[in-house]
């Protein structure tokens, strides 16, 4: 490892996630499953080798500059998912929730998830989503559900493993210390769905601010049980997924108070959220403007960028801007044009990250010859003078 180049790449970061201006620009990667049709894997074929999981998140750091990674394996345990015999995240190709098969709580169950989620979880929603879960106590069960967990575990190896080996070999930071999903989102993917949670922030919203609230410890004790102290670099992810379709008065009845409580209690601990705001935020910066000064690193996925920074810039960093179709269908011109106009635009002043405007998952998401040459346009021309 060349321990210098891998503390400039975290204190490039640190500082820029900080709203501050770094020596330059860093450039981050937020690729996922991208990462295994760049290396010429299928999904399925990374999760019976591990060897072709690692290579892959290897050959990323390898092939291309970065100051920093979103991530040294894919997101899901999906073979530990599988084992559970039922969920909603699904493999076709590509792993994704699957649509209309997340409704697992009934809307008058909302009164036993705040008495005590964790018992709510393990006893009503667990075996509703787990044919695992639903099989009578039995030896048999308890040897799938211990064959279950030694593949979480192994998993959860999988991924230290390949950021010793992104660290020791390519000097490469992950910028990703932990993953944090706010309790309003949890309610949307894993409880009721998308149609069950919109008709609760028409018909019963207290009950999710109830909900939210009783969640919110278990939320950051799992967090912290993942990133229990500051590194440099290194933030909380947590991808947002409900408030992109709530109108305002919505968002800052049900959603808004614990998204700020959560920030918050990070905050005081001297951490960064890396709050990935999904689709199109405009109708929501003036919320964003009440937040802990430089303790939220923004990733946008739609948004103008230029109205971002100049809306909320002065409290939160801001990552995105390279746009994804570009980067697939335009040439490379067009791309090396795209980001000089947003560290033109976006760098003064300091507080931004060069990076996609999207998670790279599927083949079509970017053009890895126009991805290599804008990221080292920027690694240039993005300097700061000193």
């Amino acid at each position: 490892m060349d321990k210098k180049s891998y503390d400039q790449k975290n204190q490039r970061m640190e500082i820029a996630q900080r709203g501050g201006i770094p020596d330059r620009v860093p450039v981050y990667s937020l690729i996922d499953n991208w990462a295994f049709s760049y290396a010429g894997y299928g999904v399925e074929e990374v999760f019976e080798d591990d060897e072709k999981h690692l290579a892959a998140f290897e050959k990323i750091a390898s092939d291309f500059y970065w100051d920093s990674m979103f991530a040294s394996t894919t997101s899901r345990a999906m073979n530990y998912i599988g084992m559970l015999d039922g969920g909603s995240f699904k493999n076709k190709g590509l792993m994704q929730i699957e649509s209309g098969h997340s409704l697992s709580m009934d809307a008058n169950e909302y009164d036993d998830l705040i008495k005590d989620p964790y018992a709510f979880i393990r006893d009503v929603v667990a075996p509703r989503k787990y044919g695992l879960m639903r099989m009578d106590h039995s030896s048999e069960k308890v040897e799938k559900y211990q064959r279950a967990v030694s593949e979480l575990y192994k998993f959860k190896d999988l991924n230290q493993r390949s950021e010793e080996q992104l660290k020791n070999k390519w000097s490469m930071p992950i910028s990703r210390g932990a993953t944090l999903v706010h309790p309003v989102d949890l309610l949307l993917d894993f409880f009721r769905d998308f149609h069950g949670i919109m008709m609760d922030v028409k018909r019963n919203p207290n009950k999710i601010i109830e909900a939210a609230d009783a969640m919110i410890p278990i939320v950051i004790e799992n967090c912290e049980m993942q990133y229990s102290e500051n590194k440099e670099g290194m933030s909380i992810f947590n991808p947002m997924h409900l408030p992109q379709f709530l109108r305002p008065k919505d968002f800052e009845k049900v959603y808004w108070p614990s998204y700020k409580k959560i920030v918050e209690h990070f905050a005081a601990k001297g951490m960064v959220v890396q709050s990935y705001y999904e689709r199109n935020y405009a109708h929501l910066y003036d919320f964003l403007q009440d937040l802990p000064k430089n303790s939220v690193f923004g990733l946008f996925e739609d948004d103008d960028l230029r109205e971002v920074k100049k809306r909320v810039g002065d409290v939160i960093s801001i990552g995105g801007g390279m746009e994804a179709y570009t980067l697939h269908y335009g040439t490379k011109q067009e791309c090396i044009d795209m980001a000089k106009g947003l560290i033109d635009d976006l760098a003064p002043g300091g507080g931004y990250v060069f990076t996609t405007n999207r998670i790279l998952h599927s083949a079509n998401d970017a053009n890895p010859e126009n991805l290599k040459a804008v990221n080292e346009f920027v690694k240039e021309y993005g300097k700061y003078e000193r």
